[in-house]
């Protein structure tokens, strides 16, 4: 199967391709281009696109299937990935996979230290900067089906919640990683607020950006069974208020 992955839901634009024929030969990711960028997204996503394609050396009718990040994260961000991703796979006939941003940083989370020997979170806790001076964050636990491609398995569904009230969302026993571009800010505030972990309870941090990107977009929707038509991925906005124009442009929003 090849596939194409997207994500332009937060502060970074991503594209990548996946082949699994090349399992077993390396990496299954033959292309992979990603840009830092707070905007921009919509004038880099194509062209980003189409740089892959040419240096993998496809073309659109090689593809089997898409995928996409469908938020939470930047309104435009993940609206200009989900316009991209459904243009493409309505021309071409493509299946189309949804990937949320919190999925995708948590299959690369990784404690920072870079530790092999750091016992295996129980775990993981992961924190998207929403602006506003608050997170997106969901808990995930250890997938017990070694088989899965995705490691954790969600417990919580995604939510929102201001930095100060974060850490009284944090688990309270095991080993925890704390994963995402907010796990810095979580760890002033923890550190400021001098809260220690009680017996049996510790906390550890991802290093890395904490950022959506495509290449764990198409790992994950490589291994995910796609929408069937007409139920193809929608925005996922945490924050409904953010997801609305003002009264006067209510009529030009689309479902």
């Amino acid at each position: 199967m090849r596939l194409l992955a997207l994500d332009s839901s937060a502060a970074s634009c991503s594209v990548a391709l996946w082949d699994d024929g090349k399992k077993e030969i390396g990496s299954p990711v033959v292309a992979h281009h990603c840009k830092f960028m707070d905007r921009g997204q919509s004038e880099a996503l194509i062209p980003m696109v189409d740089s892959v394609m040419e240096e993998a050396g496809w073309a659109f009718g090689d593809l089997d299937r898409l995928g996409v990040t469908v938020g939470p994260g930047s309104f435009t961000g993940v609206r200009i990935g989900l316009a991209a991703a459904r243009g493409l796979a309505l021309a071409r006939g493509l299946p189309l996979v949804g990937v949320t941003s919190l999925e995708a940083i948590a299959l690369e989370a990784r404690a920072e230290d870079g530790n092999k020997d750091t016992a295996v979170p129980d775990t993981l806790f992961v924190a998207l900067s929403a602006g506003r001076s608050d997170l997106y964050f969901q808990i995930f636990s250890r997938n017990e089906d070694v088989e899965s491609a995705f490691p954790w398995q969600a417990t919580s569904s995604p939510g929102a919640a201001m930095l100060e009230d974060v850490p009284g969302q944090l688990p309270q026993k095991g080993l925890v990683l704390i994963a995402g571009n907010g796990a810095p800010l979580i760890r002033h505030v923890l550190a400021t607020e001098k809260r220690a972990a009680g017996p049996g309870h510790q906390i550890i941090y991802a290093g890395g950006p904490g950022l959506p990107d495509a290449a764990a977009v198409a790992v994950i929707a490589a291994g995910r069974e796609p929408e069937t038509f007409g139920s193809e991925p929608v925005p996922l906005y945490v924050h409904s208020h953010y997801a609305r124009l003002p009264q006067g442009r209510m009529k030009e929003v689309a479902p």
